[in-house]
């Protein structure tokens, strides 16, 4: 079972798997356009349009980072990891590299794995 997409988005602590991720991730792009476009729409003749498009925005930065951070965690990295998507060029290739990089199966020092797997996969000899 995949970690519900609002659950924990503001949080910087626990695990997120990739299908998790990904929605979370489509969510925000969709969300971050139509918040753009209305504002842009809005305040064309504002010269505030940018304090404007920062207040907004915001909490989707905030909240991006901390659903990216669970995602490092889910693979074992630390959080601050994240940061790394600040970086021009090699941001948007880490962003997308945590869309395929696979988590740890079972538990890691991190917290248990968000879809519920076991470490030992292995059938119990009876």
């Amino acid at each position: 079972m995949s970690k519900p997409v609002f659950q924990d988005i503001f949080s910087f602590s626990g695990r997120r798997n990739r299908k998790s991720y990904f929605l979370f991730t489509l969510l925000m792009v969709i969300l971050s356009m139509i918040v753009s476009g209305v504002t842009a729409g809005v305040a064309t003749a504002t010269a505030g349009l940018g304090l404007i498009l920062l207040v907004l925005l915001l909490p989707f930065l905030v909240a991006s980072w901390a659903v990216g951070s669970q995602r490092c965690r889910d693979f074992g990295w630390t959080g601050w990891a994240i940061l790394i998507t600040i970086i021009p060029g090699i941001g948007i290739l880490f962003a997308i590299a945590l869309l395929f990089v696979p988590g740890t199966q079972g538990a890691n020092r991190y917290g248990p794995d968000p879809l519920g797997n076991t470490a030992d996969t292995a059938p119990q000899a009876a």
